[in-house]
């Protein structure tokens, strides 16, 4: 499924395939309904008024894909404390996937201890959901690092063979709106507490891949993987030169969090980095196959 090519851009040049780990798209009612639904939805309520917000629409992404050469992209909606608003958002995203069939790889989006997630879960599964997420800790009142919390939600996920992608932070440097309050030491948390499910921490993890280099804490975190998103606010290129040279670089997925960043900004980053084509390569797509490959395992695919 995820064979490595290369393919040409509109100016006949090689470039090598790339997918996009970390996409949001909107329902065009969500965008409607923005300031009825911010009243009880305070995390979607900052994000949508924060001045790097943006909407998109599946069709805006597709022609986006399309022009910078993406081949396939993970995609969710936002995930919001209120289950059925969650369940909006997952129609919408699993019906983008049907009409863009292999190009849209649909995430699922809940409400993780509300009643009925792990319904919808398993609903989602079965209509192609490939992972559930980006699930945002701080805005869905959920502590990660807490196993009371997360049993049946990854219980769900274990019976559907689904890999799980939540929101984490540096907790450190700037502030800034979505933030939140998860970094690396809740994330270790959820690792040690539930080794037998793959676990994307979007962001960078908050800093937890460096604690990779401890011998206890690569077996620890042998379940994780780390996404890229959000980079040109966080970090200089040369943080990709130091992941892969402490050996975390073949648990990185290339996420950009489109439509807020575009490709072109990580392509500038990704130039200015001491990596290999080879070890590009594994940023930009042979990860991203990686985790497909043992999920579809999982699952029997």
């Amino acid at each position: 499924m995820f064979t490595a090519i290369l393919t040409k851009n509109k100016k006949g040049e090689l470039n090598l395939k790339r997918i996009d780990a970390h996409v949001h798209i909107y329902p065009p009612e969500i965008e409607r309904e923005k300031e009825r639904i911010s009243k009880k939805e305070p995390w979607f309520e900052g994000m949508i008024n924060s001045k790097v917000h943006k909407w998109g629409t599946a069709e805006e992404l597709v022609s986006h894909m399309d022009e910078h050469g993406i081949v396939s992209s993970l995609v969710t909606g936002f995930a919001f404390r209120d289950q059925g608003l969650c369940r909006i958002m997952n129609d919408y995203v699993l019906d983008s996937a049907k009409k863009y069939r292999g190009r849209i790889l649909p995430l699922a989006v809940v409400s993780p201890c509300a009643k009925g997630a792990a319904d919808e879960i398993l609903r989602c599964a079965e209509l192609g959901a490939a992972g559930v997420g980006e699930l945002f800790p701080d805005g869905q009142e959920l502590d990660i690092s807490d196993k009371g919390q997360t049993w049946r939600m990854v219980g769900a996920c274990m019976e559907a063979g689904m890999f799980i992608l939540f929101h984490t932070a540096e907790q450190v440097g700037h502030q800034y709106k979505g933030k939140g309050h998860t970094g690396a030491e809740k994330a270790a948390a959820f690792c040690m507490n539930h080794p037998q499910i793959k676990v994307v921490f979007a962001h960078f993890g908050g800093g937890l891949w460096a604690y990779e280099s401890m011998p206890e804490m690569k077996l620890a975190l042998s379940n994780a993987y780390y996404d890229t998103a959000a980079w040109p606010w966080l970090y200089s290129h040369k943080v990709i030169d130091g992941i892969f040279s402490s050996g975390a670089g073949s648990k990185f997925l290339f996420g950009s969090d489109w439509p807020i960043l575009k490709y072109p900004r990580y392509e500038k980053l990704i130039s200015l980095s001491s990596l290999s084509e080879e070890q590009k390569e594994m940023l930009l797509y042979r990860n991203a196959g990686s985790l497909f490959s043992q999920r579809d395992h999982n699952r029997n695919i």
